[in-house]
């Protein structure tokens, strides 16, 4: 059995992630494929546009065999611990013989190059990216100027988004030593970031724009048609819808609360408490708070971490590179029930397919990741647009998805 794993968002599930479910599974003749899926709240620093039960559902419809929940702990990490959390719950399933990912390049080689410079930096990249952090600039763009110091390739390799992604692939493979195999597909239609709609496969950015304002209709060119009425009985939720529970936070918080929460640094906690009283929503705040070293999608973080109270104790408790995670099946096809028994019986970690029942196979540290998990479900409810929706213990109560396909 061939089987082949893909990390995503699915935020919301479109053409262009189907296109890239097609062309690995041809890729790597595959049986199956199966996703490795952020759950409530998104690397990005976002909560996810819809619920993770729906985003299931969609994702199976559009050519999944089964969907795995990526804890919140990475999903809203860095790009390195975000990759490093994906990596390690792959290879702890022992079911996945490839893991295939989108990148801007096609060029596997310099992507492998680019992850072993910085699995092993030189002297020479180790002092250039000093030199350029002490200007200011974000650790990506150091980096990749670093990079291209050292290499005298185009930077183009460690800035772009999927890029980035992709080398932190590879070098959390070269950390577990694993024999999994990386696929490249290289992406096709809109750039990652782009707002514009103008085709049948457009970036993930324009289709939450698209839901955003309302315009539920031009999702019908952008998404799959199997997909679509899934969308229009779904309720988005937006990281705004927050913003009465951030007030809370920042009004009762002390600079030493903020100040240990993963991702604060440099003082920071004294800035974003110089915010209360001039901004209100999260993104009027993230906005006040940018600069240079400080980028947007690196203070949505910070605030989506003070939400669900992700704390550097954390960081360090579930460090992927020491860690043991468990394994949580959100959903599966009908058709790939043998994949599911095979992950039953491979996996080296607990898998969860009912959380009622299989918690308590966990130890006590990945009992309380899971805990985490089942808080930013409960935080995430919160931002739904009813009264009725912002249910309790859905972790508890929503059984896992089953696609008669």
């Amino acid at each position: 059995m061939n089987t082949t794993a893909i990390v995503a968002e699915y935020n919301p599930f479109h053409n262009g992630h189907k296109f890239h479910l097609r062309s690995a599974r041809k890729a790597t003749s595959s049986d199956y494929i199966f996703a490795v899926m952020s759950p409530s709240f998104v690397q990005r620093g976002e909560c996810a546009i819809y619920d993770k039960w729906t985003r299931t559902r969609a994702t199976l419809r559009g050519g999944a065999d089964m969907v795995i929940e990526l804890p919140v702990m990475y999903s809203t990490a860095s790009a390195e611990n975000f990759a490093r959390g994906a990596v390690k719950i792959i290879a702890s399933s022992g079911i996945a013989d490839n893991i295939a990912f989108g990148a801007e390049t096609n060029d596997l080689s310099a992507l492998t190059a680019a992850a072993e410079l910085l699995v092993n930096p030189t002297d020479n990249f180790t002092e250039i990216l000093k030199s350029e952090l002490s200007k200011g600039v974000s650790f990506p763009s150091a980096r990749a100027a670093a990079y291209s110091a050292e290499t005298g390739k185009n930077p183009e390799i460690l800035s772009t988004s999927n890029n980035i992604l992709a080398v932190e692939y590879l070098k959390a493979l070269k950390m577990f030593s694993s024999s999994i195999k990386p696929v490249i597909t290289k992406r096709t239609g809109s750039e990652y970031n782009s707002n514009a709609v103008n085709g049948a496969i457009a970036s993930a950015s324009a289709v939450r724009r698209v839901i955003y304002k309302g315009k539920t209709h031009l999702l019908n060119q952008t998404v799959p048609p199997e997909c679509f009425d899934i969308y229009e009985k779904a309720a988005p939720v937006y990281m705004d819808n927050f913003s009465d529970a951030m007030a809370y936070l920042l009004r009762t918080m002390s600079a030493d609360d903020i100040k240990e929460i993963s991702g604060i640094s440099e003082g920071l906690e004294n800035r974003i408490l110089k915010t209360v009283g001039n901004s209100y929503k999260i993104s009027d705040i993230c906005a006040e708070l940018k600069t240079k070293r400080y980028t947007h999608t690196r203070l949505m973080r910070i605030m989506c971490h003070m939400l669900l109270g992700i704390t550097k104790e954390y960081e360090q408790k579930f460090s992927p590179s020491e860690f043991e995670p468990y394994i949580r099946v959100l959903g599966f096809r009908k058709s790939a029930e043998t994949l599911v028994s095979s992950l039953c019986r491979n996996s080296s970690v607990p898998v969860i397919m009912n959380v009622n029942k299989d918690e308590r196979s966990l130890s006590d540290v990945q009992r309380s990741l899971l805990e985490l998990e089942k808080k930013a479900t409960n935080v995430y409810c919160l931002g739904l647009p009813t009264p009725s929706a912002k249910k309790l213990a859905l972790d508890y109560t929503m059984p896992v998805i089953v696609e008669n396909l």
